[in-house]
């Protein structure tokens, strides 16, 4: 597993969210939506990335999440997409992770994202409700 070309920079802020659960050991659930923009490097297009799905953070700081979203690249092309996401907690409350990514395009220029698995670094800071994410063609 090797992670490939750098083909993303995202910026972006949650722009809402919902407490489902609260369990000591089974941690607390949440509900999140949330809006990127995203710089394009390379053969990817960029645009804007939606997104909504359903976050479980334990006790122990770990995270799990779920995520589904499109992004509007800037011809007006829409790639659907559907996400996993493990991620801890690190220093500041910051949480850092890992997020995998595939999805669905109807476009002939970049059908080529239909057979990709993306691989994102990300970093989502809860006090200011901003998230980062670097993009990768993982080969």
């Amino acid at each position: 597993m090797a992670l490939g070309e750098k083909i993303f920079e995202g910026t972006g802020n949650v722009v809402a969210f919902r407490i489902t659960k609260v369990h000591p050991v089974e941690g607390t659930t949440m509900e999140v939506s949330f809006i990127e923009d995203l710089k394009g490097l390379g053969k990817f297009p960029g645009g804007k990335n939606t997104g909504s799905g359903t976050m479980t953070q334990y006790p122990h700081g770990s995270v799990d999440a779920s995520y589904n979203g499109f992004v509007t690249m800037p011809e007006g092309e829409t790639y659907l997409w559907w996400a996993h996401e493990k991620a801890k907690s690190v220093d500041g409350g910051k949480m850092r992770g890992i997020v995998t990514v595939t999805g669905y395009t109807n476009s002939q220029k970049y059908s080529w994202m239909n057979s990709a698995i993306f691989a994102l670094e990300s970093e989502f800071d809860p006090a200011t409700q901003k998230l980062k994410n670097t993009g990768y063609i993982w080969e």
